[in-house]
């Protein structure tokens, strides 16, 4: 039941609500199917990824033989088709049980158990019980499906696996040991299980004990980032189906565009034609350039909110710091030194480490809000450099609009009017020019 506060000066009669019913009916009418659309849907064709879905059904497969390796780390960029092929290839083999589960909704490794738990049907645990409890529950649990719905193989298959690696109360590393252990177990039960992790990194840089790495071997996919034409192809397919008609190629080449050059990410590609069909739909409108544009925003602008809300204070200041350099300097890249520098100057608490401060720096990365670029500096080694992935502005107004405004935006905009000026080298003003400009750039 919807209780709706109805102000005494305004209310909606019958007569507008009918209109607007009709207004949002006539939007609607421009998807023939708006869920093709919908990035968490599985698609029913999946293009370009034959090589590695043959690797993925060698591995499962082998259960025909009696054995499967008991681990393959499936890595590569976020929007790569990792999840969306593993779903696809288990549910195509009617003798394969998959359990999917994406590690991003815990918070440590305790909730990670707690979640294949949730999956398999079962109430999660309290924290008392234990990890090793936990795990006998789960493999109790495998062992009772695998019975009930005679199937030959369980996958198990973690999404977003590397998360569990900010844990740093918990144990990631014996977390997978204690899962590969359980395979172990299960095969001395007659039940072949194997876990599959999807993660963008390879499962072997991270932070394994010895004992694991001589388990799981070198069992590895990697999904490389979809090329422009596989990104349009992409579009082509989820276009016809969504809109039931041919949609203007210019309008798929440019949202292809956009996102091969600024993520590769082939899921917010889908909804960057779908948000810029939305835009277009209330202006009653095909899409054009502009509504792409305007979607970009807006899916930022969205991004950005939704993760800066699980963000601490050093973080979003972090954040705060690198889009003020990046708009007011006009350059993309900025060292960790800089933002550190920057960082402790406008913190008005005790500021963390400086490695501490880098682990963070990589945290934002992990969250695509950031992007990392590393290189090498000769005899002084390497430096690695950060830049937003969006536009600063968004980044600013949503942390702090009225610090942005009074610390970035105005002392850029007197900046730029000294520029303009045009004083010229050895004149009258030079050297007040010089001070100034010396003064402001200091500031950032």
């Amino acid at each position: 039941m919807f209780f709706i506060c109805v102000s005494s000066e305004r209310y909606v009669s019958d007569h507008e609500l009918d209109n607007i019913i009709k207004k949002v009916g006539k939007e609607k009418k421009a998807f023939s199917n708006k869920t093709a659309l919908d990035t968490s849907n599985q698609p029913l064709k999946i293009v370009s990824r034959k090589n590695e879905a043959e690797q993925i059904v060698r591995y499962i497969l082998d259960y025909k033989q009696g054995q499967v390796v008991p681990l393959v780390s499936l890595y590569g960029r976020s929007g790569t088709g990792k999840s969306t092929l593993v779903r696809h290839v288990c549910n195509h083999l009617p003798k394969v049980k998959l359990c999917f589960v994406n590690l991003r909704k815990a918070k440590t490794v305790f909730g990670g158990v707690n979640l294949i738990l949730n999956e398999l049907g079962q109430p999660g645990l309290k924290n008392t019980e234990g990890m090793n409890r936990g795990m006998q529950k789960i493999q109790e649990t495998i062992l009772d499906t695998m019975h009930l719905q005679k199937k030959k193989l369980f996958v198990l298959a973690l999404d977003e696996f590397d998360v569990i690696f900010y844990d740093r109360r918990g144990n990631p590393s014996d977390f997978v040991y204690k899962l590969v252990e359980m395979i172990a177990d299960l095969k001395k039960e007659d039940c072949l299980a194997m876990l599959i992790t999807i993660s963008n990194n390879v499962l072997s840089d991270y932070d394994l004990d010895d004992r694991i790495r001589s388990r799981i071997g070198n069992s590895e996919i990697f999904f490389k980032p979809y090329s422009h034409d596989e990104m349009l192809k992409i579009l082509q397919q989820r276009a016809e189906d969504a809109f039931g008609k041919k949609t203007n190629d210019k309008i798929l080449e440019e949202c292809a565009k956009i996102s091969f050059l600024e993520h590769g990410d082939a899921r917010r590609a889908v909804d960057l034609l779908r948000v810029s069909a939305e835009i277009a739909a209330k202006e009653k409108k095909e899409i054009a350039i502009g509504h792409i544009k305007a979607a970009l925003q807006k899916i930022q602008k969205d991004r950005v909110e939704e993760v800066m809300a699980s963000l601490s204070q050093h973080s979003k200041l972090i954040c705060l710091v690198l889009a003020a350099k990046m708009f007011f300097h006009e350059r993309d890249w900025h060292t960790t030194m800089s933002l550190y520098e920057k960082y402790e100057k406008y913190l008005n608490a005790e500021p963390v480490s400086y490695r501490r401060f880098s682990e963070l720096l990589k945290d934002l990365e992990n969250t695509g809000l950031v992007a990392s670029n590393t290189s090498s500096k000769g005899q002084k080694g390497y430096s690695s450099e950060f830049r937003l992935v969006m536009d600063p502005r968004i980044v600013g107004d949503i942390i702090d609009k009225e610090w942005w405004n009074e610390h970035v935006v105005k002392p850029k905009a007197a900046l730029d009017k000294l520029d303009d000026a045009g004083i010229k080298r050895g004149g009258l003003y030079y050297g007040a020019y010089k001070a100034l400009k010396k003064n402001a750039d200091a500031k950032w």
